[in-house]
């Protein structure tokens, strides 16, 4: 970290936004750069206080989609001591993980993993700290030369820090469907499965053996996870998944389909024009969203079998439905449900709402606001990114601003997943430790050779 010329606000190479695993990744590869790294000062801002990723849907057995091997380092660095493997050395747990012949460990273990590896990287995050707006800095012939972010700390103080790129990485934000009203999500009565254990946690402390109602709202892997979860945690509860479709669908985890997760595969989406990218991404939206992993899907299929065996009603699948609003009333939810088939809609009241419905990843746009007319977009108003990550503007515009999450449209569906966490990470890190600290060469899009797309 450097001082700011003329502002005296602190000063970084790369400042990063949000420190989830996409900026765990790249701490991690920078750590290990060795002399390439030498004067470039990468820090990240997190609002929350610890490092944490995804706390509230850390359900007992649930394991990760994505193989150990693609963890912060190893597609970019096998050598790298942040590995996965090397944790597993460190907890003394490597020969029992390997006797269990599994490629997926626990979404609780993949969690210390990332715990593990923030705490050694803990000086390269300040926690704590919420960015709230980015803002051009010009130099004396008008162009912009740098960047400098306000962030507020936890005691409320309003901080300033100067850099000459910025990496976004804030998360995605969860999707609420229209016609829930606010109040519901904050009475606790409806609920974003991001908050799931958090939001049902009332519910076990009133008791478990109770006859609650609950209604969860989604067709992918989580709404799955949690029909089971809140199916054996409530033996008493009528539990009711309902979703748009007509069942839930297997994830698409084929040998050839999930070569959309390698590098090259992204080189070819964003070579392809805009009318074949969308054409690619609605073909291979299987292996991503409103999937199940077909062990879930089977462990649903065996409850509701069980219950026609023993003669119960309390677990429901509801096809074709939609849910179109959302209130509370005298303490219970009523959710106005309309059959996609019919048309009609008719109001049922619950206990609780679950909205297993994602996360948009393109909100945490709204941080690009001061620097929105320097940005360059396409016929649709999207931005236009470039290869490695980086929002294209203007040729005033010297500073590069990074996108994780928020390029799914240019970089294909691996844009938000941990398929290709240290890739992405380490294709940023490429470009910010190859480009001048004043300036950077604007990249055309790269048209594959050969390839017709």
């Amino acid at each position: 970290m450097t001082t700011a010329p003329g502002g005296g606000h602190p000063h970084h190479r790369l400042l990063g936004i949000g420190f989830g695993p996409s900026h765990l990744s790249m701490s991690a590869l920078h750590a290990t750069a060795g002399p390439a790294a030498a004067g470039t000062g990468l820090h990240f801002l997190e609002s929350r206080n610890a490092f944490s990723w995804h706390p509230d849907m850390l359900l007992p057995g649930a394991r990760m989609q994505v193989a150990f091997l693609k963890d912060l380092v190893t597609p970019r660095d096998p050598t790298s001591p942040y590995s996965f493997v090397n944790y597993l050395v460190s907890k003394g747990r490597l020969e029992p993980f390997l006797n269990l012949g599994t490629l997926n460990p626990t979404r609780r273990e993949y969690v210390d993993y990332f715990r593990w590896a923030a705490g050694r990287l803990a000086h390269y995050v300040t926690y704590g700290s919420t960015a709230e707006a980015i803002r051009p800095v010009t130099g004396p012939d008008g162009r912009v030369t740098r960047l400098e972010v306000d962030h507020r700390g936890p005691d409320g103080t309003r901080r300033t820090v100067s850099a000459d790129h910025v990496s976004l990485a804030p998360g995605g934000t969860p999707v609420v469907p229209p016609g829930v009203e606010a109040r519901t999500l904050q009475d606790g009565t409806v609920f974003h499965s991001s908050a799931f254990l958090a939001g049902v946690r009332s519910f076990h402390d009133r008791g478990r053996e109770l006859p609650y109602r609950f209604l969860v709202v989604g067709a992918g892997q989580s709404a799955a996870e949690i029909f089971r979860y809140l199916a054996g945690e409530f033996p008493a509860a009528e539990v009711t998944l309902a979703h748009r479709g007509f069942a839930l669908m297997p994830a698409n985890s084929s040998a050839l389909a999930n070569a959309i997760f390698d590098p090259a595969s992204v080189d070819l989406f964003h070579g392809a024009g805009a009318v074949r990218r969308r054409s690619i991404l609605t073909e291979l939206r299987g292996t991503n969203y409103a999937a199940v992993d077909d062990e879930d899907i089977t462990a649903v299929a065996g409850l509701l079998y069980d219950q026609e065996v023993h003669g119960g009603q309390r677990l429901k699948l509801r096809r074709f439905t939609e849910l179109t609003a959302a209130r509370t009333e005298g303490g219970l939810v009523t959710a106005a449900l309309r059959d996609l088939l019919t048309g009609t809609t008719r109001g049922e009241r619950y206990d609780a709402v679950v909205l297993a419905t994602g996360y948009d990843f393109r909100e945490a746009r709204g941080l690009l606001a001061g620097v929105d007319p320097y940005l360059l977009r396409d016929e649709d108003g999207e931005l236009l990114v470039d290869r490695d990550y980086s929002a294209r503007t203007d040729a005033s515009f010297a500073p590069r601003i990074f996108l994780h999450g928020a390029a799914e449209h240019t970089h294909g569906l691996t844009s938000t997943l941990l398929s290709l966490l240290a890739h992405r990470a380490g294709d940023i890190l490429d470009a910010v430790l190859d480009t001048p600290a004043a300036g950077h060469q604007h990249l055309t899009t790269p048209r594959l050779e050969g390839v017709h797309v």
